[in-house]
This record gives C-alpha cells, structure tokens and sequence, in this order.
C-alpha cells in the first residue's frame, strides 16, 4: 500500500499523470548521503552512492528512485535500479528512464543503452527499442 505525501499531490496509482509530474534529474555530490539511504533500504552497498553517478527522483526533499549511469563518448549505459519501497516502482522506473535522454543530450551523446531484463517492460512504456545485446534509444529518435 502507498503511503500519501500529505501534500496534496495524489499518491499515485501508476497512471500517465503521475509519470508527468516526476522529473528525474542527475545527480550532484550532495545527493549521495541520501541516495546511500535509498541504496540501503533495498540492501545495497551505499559506498556505491559516493564511487557512481545516478539519474535521481527526488520528491519533498526525499531521493525516492536512482539510476545507476555511466557513459563513454557517445553513449550513455544505464545501470540498476532502485526505489523506496512504498512507493509503486512503475511510475518512478519509466520517469527515470524517460528523462535519461535529457541527461544524455546534456552530456553530448547520442545514444542510450541499457541491459534491464528486469526491467524490459519499463524501458519498453519509456521508448526504448529492443536490439541485439540489449535496450537502445538513439537521442535523435526521442522528441
């Protein structure tokens, strides 16, 4: 059961409206003591949150999911992911994945690549097309 915020924004049920209203943004240095918290929760190592760069939700001064990232010259590859327990995971993934592009056009790639088999559904909703050795999204395709 999701818990209400109290502040007057629908708890969410999954819907389209509740992937509009979350906006992933990448993380900065200061994020990393509560990414580590969220790491923790889901029994990660949270030294993880202080070596790694994540795509971050962040909702009334809480991180609620993060997106492991990495990239090269062209490309941006991301990695797992992880939410807060009681908030349903679907609308947080596929706002994650559906800002990556932005992070990447930030950054000058040109392509996002993700292995997710767990996640194949979310990628799929996000705009992400299956390809040989895992998911793709070229950032010209995405508007």
């Amino acid at each position: 059961m999701r818990r209400d915020r109290g502040d007057g924004t629908p708890a969410g049920n999954g819907s389209a409206y509740d992937v509009r209203q979350r906006k992933a943004r990448q993380g900065v240095p200061e994020d990393a003591p509560r990414i580590a918290e969220l790491l923790e929760v889901n029994d990660i190592s949270c030294w993880v949150a202080f070596e790694e760069r994540f795509l971050v939700i962040e909702e009334v001064g809480e991180i609620v999911a993060a997106l492991r990232f990495r990239q090269d010259f062209e490309r941006l590859y991301l990695g797992f992911l992880v939410t807060v327990p009681w908030i349903e995971e679907r609308p947080l993934a596929i706002a994650l994945y559906a800002g990556a592009p932005d992070a990447a056009r930030g950054l000058g790639l040109t392509e996002i690549r993700a292995q997710a088999p767990r996640n194949k559904t979310y990628l799929q909703q996000a705009g992400y097309r299956r390809r040989s050795g895992g998911w793709r999204l070229k950032i010209t395709d995405y508007s």
